[in-house]
């Protein structure tokens, strides 16, 4: 089909990354299954057979067929779904996603789990299809939906001090969100003492959010989570979640590219998604 499109040897060989006597071979090749001659040639030029003919129309059709059932196939229960959300909202939803999956067993779940401005490039780009932040997103390519809210809260080891001076003497526990949730919190329950994060000793940093509270829980530092992901903690009895006097809660986002239409089977992941923080 390339050659007869390019009507030249060569550049259907530059076309298909070959070598000009490998597309050669297999016109003989096609010619010897087939049993007759594909082409007609004179010097390096070439007319079509009758049978080089009714094979590219064959090839058009099978190329049409498969393309027209592609764009037809938008199976509400089956596919691809990709989102990409923060490592604590992946840990609350991803159960609960594979929950429908079992239900429905030809969806595909991809999560990425990263923070905020790479969720928001990853939508942008169309490496994810639907993205979950905890910020409002000013750009018009995109399409805003509230989910609900999520409370954030300053976890320490089970018997530790929750004042300024027992934080320091802890010194934080990182994670990718890690900044981003503590001065929200800091800021507003300690607002003559907190400054910046670079302030606040560092004892450790973590990228994957489902580990963050094993050294909390091992007295090694402090850190600050949604109760979502606090709410999974395997080891309650060796943490605490200390008392705030201001309470922050953070609002949850989903995005999607306005003009991007994306297939049936999103419903089912935004019909869950509307659940979850209700």
């Amino acid at each position: 089909m390339s050659l007869v499109e390019t009507n030249h040897f060569t550049q259907t060989a530059e076309r298909l990354n070959m070598t000009q006597p490998g597309v050669s071979q297999h016109i003989k090749k096609l010619e010897a299954q087939i049993g007759k001659p594909l082409l007609s040639r004179y010097g390096k030029k070439f007319e079509l057979t009758v049978a080089g003919e009714h094979l590219y129309k064959y090839g058009l059709q099978q190329a049409q067929s498969e393309l027209l059932a592609i764009v037809a196939d938008d199976d509400i229960n089956s596919g691809c779904c990709s989102l990409a959300c923060s490592g604590s909202i992946a840990m609350k939803l991803y159960p609960k996603l594979l929950d429908l999956q079992q239900v429905f067993p030809k969806l595909s779940i991809h999560i990425e789990a990263a923070p905020n401005s790479t969720i928001i490039e990853r939508v942008k780009t169309n490496l994810s299809d639907i993205g979950i932040i905890t910020q409002q997103v000013n750009d018009p390519l995109f399409i805003q939906e509230q989910l609900g809210e999520d409370a954030l809260c300053l976890v320490l080891p089970a018997q530790a001090e929750s004042d300024w001076q027992g934080l320091l003497a802890l010194g934080f526990i990182n994670h990718p969100d890690g900044h981003h949730y503590a001065s929200q919190l800091l800021e507003k329950n300690f607002p003559d003492r907190f400054t910046a994060m670079d302030q606040i000793p560092h004892s450790g940093y973590i990228n994957q959010l489902s580990q963050i509270l094993l050294p909390v829980s091992m007295g090694l530092g402090f850190t600050v989570i949604p109760k979502s992901s606090l709410n999974a903690c395997p080891y309650p009895d060796r943490i605490q979640s200390a008392a705030i006097d201001t309470p922050i809660k953070e609002t949850i986002y989903l995005i999607t590219k306005k003009h991007r239409v994306l297939p049936r089977r999103y419903q089912l992941i935004k019909n869950l998604l509307s659940n979850q923080w209700h």
